[in-house]
């Protein structure tokens, strides 16, 4: 069996089990959005019940283990993984006691080191067009950071109704586990298979009515590691095209990330205080079920998905 195919089933199967484990723990530790919470802006959270938030527990154990099983040691490995616990433990934190923006900030920039100390870097971009490349030079460090971060709030920002960040994550990985694949790249791919698994594991859990939401430790992760996993594409493959398909499957999010930060900073907040504004919210605001926004927003991704794919076939 190839071995992301193996990471898939295996995360798929540490999902389902350690996803009710991690919800009777939240429950039990008082880990939970309770109707009435707020964001950090003050407004009314749309949660209807008592919900656990510590989907993070589950998420990390079911990627991860598969992932350093399967993968030879390197030190791009470790430094996901250093990176991973990192961002993981501070958001954890978050999802406990609320920790503002610079603390977040920081855990992200913190696990982002920990990934570039390990080699993880964005070091030149190809022509998507024909030959040649750029060598990035003294870029490439704020670049990785800038994309580390760019990605891991996107995952963030998305993860606000039941089932969206989840399902968008199954279909954007699957199509850039495709995608690395076919360029012969099997670290990233077994990584991206497997965070694939761990979401679709994850996902029957956290559909409407959710049982559990990831919480910051699931989202920031899961974003975390599809950033790493797309730089680690870089090393081998067509630079651009890696970061382009990332783009295109990723689409919902990324848009979604720009338009809510720059609506922030435009009124004066912090890019990074949570509201209720972000595109999935305001659609709900003006009439549309929660579910029809998040299966509108699945098949955005799915097209986008295959859009990427396509072009990967034909380069």
């Amino acid at each position: 069996m190839p071995r992301p195919l193996l990471a898939f089933l295996i995360s798929l199967g540490l999902a389902v089990i350690l996803t009710p484990l991690a919800m009777i723990f939240g429950k039990k530790a008082g880990i939970t959005d309770k109707v009435g919470d707020t964001t950090p802006s003050g407004q009314t959270k749309i949660t209807k019940k008592p919900t656990a938030r510590t989907g993070g527990l589950a998420l990390i154990f079911a990627i991860l283990l598969p992932f350093l099983f399967l993968n030879l040691p390197s030190s791009k490995a470790i430094g996901i993984t250093g990176g991973t616990i990192i961002i993981f433990l501070v958001m954890l934190l978050d999802d406990i006691y609320g920790l503002g923006p610079v603390p977040k900030l920081l855990g992200q920039l913190a696990a982002a080191t920990a990934a570039i100390l390990g080699g993880l870097r964005i070091g030149y971009l190809t022509n998507i067009f024909g030959q040649g490349w750029l060598n990035l030079e003294w870029l490439s460090i704020p670049l990785t950071y800038f994309w580390i971060l760019t990605v891991t709030n996107a995952m963030n920002f998305i993860d606000g109704l039941d089932g969206l960040a989840a399902g968008i994550t199954v279909i954007a990985t699957i199509a850039s586990a495709f995608a690395s694949s076919s360029r012969g790249i099997f670290p990233p791919t077994i990584l991206l298979a497997s965070i694939a698994g761990g979401a679709l594991g994850f996902l029957p859990f956290n559909f409407k009515p959710a049982k559990i939401f990831m919480g910051d430790s699931g989202a920031n992760l899961i974003g975390f590691l599809i950033a790493t996993a797309t730089i680690w594409g870089t090393s081998k493959a067509t630079s651009a095209v890696v970061i382009g398909v990332a783009i295109l499957c990723l689409g919902v999010p990324m848009f979604d990330v720009f338009f809510s930060a720059t609506r922030r900073m435009m009124g004066g907040k912090s890019p990074l205080k949570g509201d209720m504004d972000n595109i999935h919210y305001i659609l709900v605001k003006k009439g549309w079920s929660e579910t029809s926004v998040v299966l509108v927003f699945y098949l955005i991704t799915a097209i986008l998905s295959a859009i990427a794919l396509s072009f990967t076939v034909l380069r």
